[in-house]
């Protein structure tokens, strides 16, 4: 007995005294936020085993970005209609540029293909829509925008804060420069916009050189991608949504709970879908898209796995979308 509370006395010891060595407060405008820079400090020292001089130097680096706050709160998912959102997405520039990918690239997709069964245009669609095919990959550090993120933002920064130990945890593991790398102002990377957790648990070093590269090389892109998705549940061969008809009595029922969300079907509710109730059983759901012109799909397991890409229903349609558009062209 006397010898386990020695241990704890000892093991608080310690921990205060670890504690205490994170005193001094960070530089210049970070220093309002001391207590829980300490906390995030205190974390990758005890839970991933960061060098405590390189989370200090990466933590200390990071400089705010209020215009990132002002660009979250006024993203096009947020505030475009189906349409609006549609248009901007699905152009005869973006389709075409897609078309022309998919022929340049066949030969790895296919590669990757035979691996992960994640179809090549499905591929290729996630990459016009995050980066119009690795045009644009962002210009904000990635420090930046999480250290903002993860301080700052009024709702979301516990997600922020996850985001951010994990950019550190990337960088000290696989010997990365977080000054150097640049991504969206939300902190997605590379052409897959990756997120720091995504890219430390599902990138793949496909071409086996011995580092993840989600910027330069396509078979660590497109693996990557085919792995997140499989790992989400991607159903190979599978419908991603298919296009019906609600009867005209039901439309106000089916949009009353307002538009621009991806919700469940029920199996009592199939009454309403003219010519549908012979489905299989696998779960689908009512994609509503647009109350005023009454635009709505019924989705799949393969919708909302999109979905875990990007959580909009905006998001996951353009995608397959644009995925149909690029298939014709081939």
């Amino acid at each position: 007995m006397k010898r386990s509370i020695f241990k704890i006395i000892f093991f608080l010891s310690i921990f205060f005294i670890t504690l205490k060595s994170f005193a001094s407060d960070f530089s210049g405008e970070l220093s309002e936020y001391d207590e829980q820079l300490r906390k995030i400090e205190m974390e990758l020292l005890t839970k991933y085993k960061v060098d405590k001089d390189f989370s200090r130097k990466a933590l200390n680096s990071i400089k705010f970005q209020n215009k990132i706050l002002d660009i979250m709160s006024n993203a096009p998912e947020r505030k475009d209609t189906w349409s609006q959102y549609k248009k901007r997405y699905l152009t005869k520039d973006r389709i075409n540029n897609g078309i022309l990918y998919y022929k340049n690239n066949i030969g790895l997709l296919k590669k990757v293909e035979s691996v992960y069964g994640v179809p090549p245009e499905i591929l290729v669609a996630f990459l016009g829509v995050e980066t119009n095919y690795g045009s644009y990959t962002g210009k904000i550090k990635v420090i930046d925008s999480l250290g903002t993120l993860a301080l700052k933002h009024p709702s979301r920064n516990k997600f922020f804060r996850e985001q951010l130990i994990n950019l550190i945890v990337l960088s000290f593991r696989n010997n990365l420069d977080y000054l150097q790398l640049k991504g969206s102002y939300a902190g997605a990377m590379g052409l897959p916009q990756f997120m720091p957790d995504n890219y430390r648990k599902l990138a793949i070093d496909f071409d086996q050189d011995g580092k993840i590269d989600l910027w330069s090389s396509k078979l660590d892109i497109y693996a990557s991608i085919s792995n997140f998705l499989n790992k989400k549940g991607w159903k190979k061969g599978e419908k991603i949504y298919l296009s019906i008809k609600v009867e005209k009595k039901y439309i106000q029922e089916i949009f009353k709970n307002g538009d621009v969300k991806t919700v469940p079907i029920s199996n009592k509710k199939l009454k309403i879908y003219s010519g549908y109730k012979n489905l299989d059983q696998q779960q689908r759901y009512l994609i509503l898209l647009d109350k005023k012109e009454a635009q709505y799909k019924m989705g799949f397991k393969n919708f909302k796995v999109i979905m875990r890409y990007n959580p909009s229903t905006f998001y996951a349609m353009v995608v397959a979308l644009l995925s149909e558009e690029i298939k014709k062209g081939i």
